[in-house]
């Protein structure tokens, strides 16, 4: 055996069991680069641009219907196109086209010439290729590891997703601040190009492609949801927590600015300790064992979750910085225990016939998040944005609430279920190994 093989066997035995498959290293690494682009944009930069174009929170709605409505009237049709395609060829054409359209508005802020339109044209686009990015990358990762080790994969690339939190904000502030608005959108761009180019070169697991009318796959992926209550409050909570969760970080230009008295570096740090949380929740939720009181940790959290920014907002309206952050802090761990649980018993459970348009139907709720503006931007601006943030929190704590006393079988769920799927749609579950190296 070769020193680099000897290397590799050492280093296996104590990595995370899903990223000893060398093709998904690769495709983790390039999500890694490709989300700290994304979170510096769309969580951070685009929103502090147009707060600093407009000084007007209904703009600040304005950009989250942009993003959305796109994402949310073609997801269901990404999901069927990802079942019948090769999804990571839709991955990559959906991040250059991002990346392209992210270049050239960057070029415009450089010469000085960018307007509000810009910035929601160039969401509205960015919305348009989320709807072919998300189902087709969740039907990608399953194909990369075996079924036993796809709860581990959910919670490492989680780990990517809250894990960018720290850094992302925190690096879209200081190059805002010691560079320039357009070096953070031109590096947005870069890490696009990047994930692309990776995700058009992984190697995944064959399988066969679903065939038949569009119209009925979609409803497909309907009746399956439907069929499986676990999923549908699974889904509810994702929908929730997308509409009124995460207006906390939608909001954040509005809350540095009138509440916290804060600038781009500091707000940055700030939903970074919200990421640290989320890495420990995620943690947490990768150490699960088979058997364990999932339901009731998913349930648990989301309803902790919904304590938190209640708690957030008050220290907030009070200019309480670091308060904020401790809370914040506490808030990321319960994130990931209800998100991150709830998406990895998704997607241990549901076929990979069927996976792209289940996760389809899962990202169209996820696609609601920058829609939450549109219900809480008019709501911040006329009663203020801890105010906003609060009620959103109470919608979320009780839904969690009203499922954990009247759906005890969510309440209970702690083990796998049938994985039946429609009678129209053959399933093939090779449990193949990729390769590893």
């Amino acid at each position: 055996m070769s020193a680099h093989a000897l290397l590799l066997a050492g280093l296996n035995r104590f990595l995370p069991s899903s990223m000893r498959y060398g093709q998904f290293r690769y495709y983790w690494l390039a999500l890694l680069t490709g989300v700290t682009g994304h979170q510096m944009l769309f969580q951070f930069t685009l929103g502090w641009l147009m707060f600093d174009l407009t000084g007007d929170g209904r703009y600040m709605a304005y950009f989250g219907v942009a993003v959305a409505l796109p994402a949310l009237a073609l997801n269901l049709l990404g999901g069927v196109l990802a079942d019948r395609l090769e999804p990571k060829v839709l991955v990559a054409g959906a991040q250059s086209m991002s990346a392209t359209v992210v270049a050239l508005l960057a070029v415009l802020v450089l010469l000085d010439r960018v307007e509000p339109w810009h910035i929601l044209l160039t969401a509205c686009i960015a919305g348009v290729a989320q709807a072919f990015d998300q189902p087709s990358r969740a039907s990608i990762f399953p194909r990369l590891v075996d079924r036993n080790h796809i709860v581990n994969a959910v919670a490492m690339e989680s780990v990517v997703w809250n894990g960018v939190r720290i850094l992302a904000p925190a690096l879209a502030g200081l190059v805002i601040e010691r560079l320039s608005i357009e070096a953070s959108i031109f590096i947005s761009a870069a890490s696009f190009y990047v994930l692309a180019v990776v995700m058009s070169l992984l190697k995944l697991r064959p399988r066969a492609p679903a065939t038949g009318q569009v119209l009925r796959q979609i409803g497909d992926s309907f009746r399956y949801v439907k069929s499986n209550p676990l999923f549908l409050y699974i889904m509810l909570l994702t929908f929730c927590n997308s509409l009124f969760g995460m207006t906390y970080i939608l909001l954040m230009p509005m809350l540095a600015e009138e509440s916290l008295k804060v600038g781009a570096e500091r707000v940055g740090w700030l939903l970074g300790a919200s990421g640290v949380g989320a890495i420990i929740g995620n943690w947490i939720i990768g150490s699960l064992k088979r058997d364990s009181r999932r339901g009731q940790i998913i349930l648990g959290g989301a309803m902790l979750f919904g304590v938190c920014l209640i708690l957030f907002a008050l220290a907030a309206w009070q200019s309480l910085y670091w308060v904020s952050m401790v809370i914040l802090f506490v808030a990321g761990i319960n994130f990931s225990l209800y998100l991150v649980g709830g998406l990895s018993t998704l997607q241990e459970l549901v076929p990979d016939g069927i996976r792209g348009r289940v996760m389809g139907l899962y990202g169209a709720t996820w696609s609601l998040g920058p829609l939450g503006l549109a219900q809480a931007g008019p709501v911040a601006e006329y009663l203020g944005a801890p105010v906003a943030v609060a009620l959103g929190a109470v919608v979320i704590f009780v839904m969690a609430l009203l499922i954990y006393l009247f759906r005890p079988d969510v309440r209970n769920f702690r083990g796998r279920q049938p994985e039946s799927t429609p009678a129209s749609q053959p399933e093939t579950l090779t449990p193949a190994v990729p390769g590893r190296g």
